[in-house]
């Protein structure tokens, strides 16, 4: 069982492809996505391997790293590791604006993912935080009236969050024209709607994974439209580059050496949700397990095996500020700020 659980923010500094192998369309090499939606992801098993070699270098014990990550691939059946890493889902998604340069844009399921694994978070581990609890529930509730319409007695409340208009808090992506308002994100016009009651909510809880120079910003600059304008977002803006390779001999493209490549934008936000069991003991025989569980608690510090939980947690806490996930680092690829809520006693 899992005793205590952390939520991972990431956000991209630069673009960032965490590809799923080559595919017969157009794109040769595309970025890992949800089958189901179609939505960008990065797979946990991805995130572990980055999150593995970030802190390798970071505690240089390769003891500890084994207790928290797992043995390595050779002796995998030894034993598991104390710590299971999820999908990091999407959450916000950068979109051209005609005022404001861009947008964070969001959509009423993602934001109720959201909510719904930082509600899971705290009841792993155990935390009741009034103010967040607070939020979690706001928020749920105005989830819920974007997308349900009332119609009783013959009268009918049209759906709040629609194909043709957005929710947008602040008015610094606000374009007026003939009093009225609206938004302009790619080549698309969205009535807007400003929406002042949630916002101190929303807002509140993503900058529990923002880095600290983003969070200033985020309230002017968050829309949230609705699910298949989202979903038409994230599979028709993302960046597509093309990849040659020269011919060091005559200095021009190689025969057949062109490619194209799929990346997430910069400022793109995704999280992750790690939880934390007790280390693994493991050993032939009892003697051995004992000996065993006795160094993880030396490593650690504990007095016993249970405190280990906790420190496990702060050790991850420590990992860093940046980290770079998916191919093409040497070309400057792959750049994250992280940012971890959770863990605290």
């Amino acid at each position: 069982m899992f005793e205590k659980a952390l939520m991972l923010g990431l956000y991209s500094v630069t673009p960032m492809h965490a590809g799923s192998g080559a595919e017969l369309s157009v794109i040769d090499l595309p970025i890992q996505r949800e089958r189901h939606t179609g939505f960008p992801v990065i797979w946990g098993q991805s995130l572990k391997g980055v999150l593995r070699r970030a802190y390798e270098k970071f505690s240089q014990s390769k003891e500890k790293t084994q207790v928290i990550f797992g043995p390595e691939t050779d002796k995998a059946s030894d034993h598991a590791g104390a710590i299971s890493v999820g999908d990091a889902k999407i959450l916000l998604f950068p979109v051209r604006s005609l005022k404001g340069v861009f947008a964070y844009v969001t959509c009423p399921l993602v934001l109720e993912r959201f909510v719904e694994d930082a509600k899971f978070m705290l009841k792993i581990s155990k935390k009741n935080e009034k103010e967040i609890s607070e939020s979690i529930t706001k928020v749920r509730e105005f989830i819920k009236s974007l997308t349900n319409s009332k119609e009783e007695k013959g009268y009918h409340e049209k759906l709040m969050l629609s194909e043709t208009n957005a929710i947008v808090f602040g008015k610094d992506l606000i374009v007026e024209r003939n009093g009225k308002r609206y938004v302009i994100l790619e080549d698309l016009l969205f009535e807007a709607e400003i929406n002042n009651n949630v916002k101190n909510a929303v807002v509140e809880l993503l900058k529990r994974i923002l880095p600290e120079n983003i969070e200033d910003r985020i309230d002017k600059k968050l829309v949230i439209v609705s699910d298949e304008v989202f979903t038409a977002f994230v599979t028709t803006t993302t960046e597509i580059v093309a990849r040659v390779r020269i011919d060091a001999g005559t200095g021009t493209v190689q025969k057949g050496a062109l490619w194209y490549e799929e990346y997430l934008p910069s400022d793109t936000l995704l999280y992750s949700l790690i939880t934390i069991g007790k280390p693994r003991i493991w050993g032939k025989n009892d003697k051995e397990r004992k000996e065993n569980e006795k160094r993880i608690m030396r490593a650690f510090n504990c007095s016993i095996l249970d405190d280990c939980v906790e420190r496990i947690a702060e050790e991850l806490k420590s990992i860093g500020s940046y980290l770079q996930i998916g191919g093409n680092e040497t070309v400057g690829k792959g750049f994250v700020r992280v940012k971890i809520w959770g863990g605290e006693k």
